[in-house]
């Protein structure tokens, strides 16, 4: 066993570390588990074919929002592993961005693909409380003996206290997110940048074939791809804008690589992603922001390489958009495969409408319109990440509350009314 592992180390550093990182290690988490459980790969396309089969035969779905609570385990062994709740909330605050399409760079979407680019009605907020119930950032820090978490025989070693790593919270109420180092110890070379377990327990998959165990599902992100890190130079330098995490989530919502994963003996053009609004590619477009790449050339619509989506390798400051398909397709993982999600909102954040706003979206200022002529309370503004960016004590009988806003920037933004006997919720657009 040694023997082999030491072989697999020099396969890794030879193959992966010295041509180039791996952006992605989903795939290989897959046969990891394949290996595991002989089922397992078979089973998880048919889980992917049922997505896509739903997709394909069915007119677009309803996308009312869609909101998920997270918790983020940041491991750390050395001072610049520790993030700072900062930077966590600005990675969720560009999850967010990407998932709604509200991202900086719609603008580098080419022509030809705009029509497709899509929205997914889904958001992502760091939990409020805790499995407990008692109020929390979202945000589980732990100092660990463990330098690296960089393994060939257990990929999932830092999900559990007992190896150095965190156990996750309930993985059926919240998406359990793990940052950490991912590189090969002694060498301090980051071979894997992030992978993610796909969807779990879904009907027609046997027992077992999906995380090892719940506590094992979620996504897991090195450390320095980890937010937008502006700075980074070197092999890195293509993935500073905080979108593994939005890779990741895309597989832990049921996406796969736009090109299909080929597997050896596999013409790429041959092998999809299920999804018809996403043009079959030969493979990966690795680190690059080759406009000009047209790896298959299929009839009678030949589209170049859709290097713009979040489910392919290039470099993160040309990727800038999910499909529709793929907006519904993850959409329908979260109704049908990981639904328990859905239902910790109301643990997390409440889900009572009985507040409404208007005008929205608004430039300057907004009026809070609620059903009751008593809204004493603390009212509470947080952006997407969760952070609150400001509060106010209310008094007085008045059923409605005018609220200036012209000092927040341009987003999505959230409201809480917090009374003696109940907690309100809903959201505005700033423009």
């Amino acid at each position: 066993m040694m023997q082999r592992a030491l072989l697999l180390l020099v396969f890794f550093i030879s193959n992966s570390i010295l041509a180039q990182v791996n952006r992605c290690y989903t795939k290989e988490y897959i046969e990891y588990r394949n290996s595991l459980n002989p089922l397992y790969k078979q089973n998880l396309e048919g889980c992917y074919n049922l997505i896509s089969s739903s997709i394909n035969n069915n007119s677009p779905r309803d996308f009312s929002t869609i909101r998920i609570p997270v918790v983020v385990h940041v491991l750390h062994s050395a001072e610049n592993q520790n993030l700072t709740d900062s930077l966590v909330r600005s990675q969720i605050n560009i999850l967010n961005e990407d998932f709604s399409r509200l991202n900086y760079d719609t603008n580098l979407t080419r022509e030809i693909f705009k029509p497709f680019a899509s929205a997914t009605g889904i958001e992502f907020y760091l939990a409020q409380f805790d499995p407990s119930g008692a109020p929390t950032t979202g945000i589980v820090r732990k100092q660990t003996d463990v330098n690296s978490f960089f393994s060939i025989t257990d990929l999932d070693v830092m999900k559990s206290d007992a190896n150095g790593g965190s156990d996750a919270w309930p993985t059926d109420q919240y998406l359990n997110v793990w940052v950490c180092n991912l590189a090969i110890p002694f060498l301090n070379i980051p071979v894997i940048l992030g992978f993610a377990t796909p969807p779990n327990g879904a009907p027609n998959w046997p027992d077992g074939t999906g995380a090892s165990v719940p506590q094992n599902d979620g996504v897991v992100v090195h450390f320095e791809v980890f937010g937008s890190n502006l700075s980074a130079t070197g092999t890195l330098e293509a993935v500073n804008r905080g979108r593994t995490l939005v890779h990741e989530v895309g597989h832990y919502l049921g996406l796969r690589h736009i090109w299909g994963d080929p597997g050896q003996g596999e013409n790429g053009c041959d092998v999809d992603d299920g999804l018809e609004d996403t043009p079959n590619s030969a493979a990966a477009n690795q680190q690059t922001c080759a406009y000009s790449a047209n790896s298959c050339s299929i009839t009678p619509d030949d589209f170049p390489d859709m290097i713009e989506n979040y489910m392919d390798y290039s470099d993160e400051n040309c990727m800038n958009m999910f499909t529709l398909q793929q907006a519904e397709a993850m959409r329908f993982v979260v109704e049908n495969f990981r639904p328990t999600l859905l239902l910790s909102i109301k643990k997390n954040l409440a889900t009572t409408s009985l507040l409404t706003t208007y005008p929205n979206p608004a430039l300057n200022q907004i009026s809070i319109q609620h059903n009751s002529a008593n809204l004493n309370g603390l009212l509470i503004v947080r952006d997407l990440s969760g952070k609150v960016i400001f509060s106010n004590e209310i008094v007085g009988s008045n059923s409605k509350i005018d609220l200036e806003i012209n000092h927040l920037t341009q987003g999505i933004y959230f409201i809480e009314l917090k009374t003696q006997t109940a907690r309100y919720f809903c959201k505005f657009s700033k423009i």
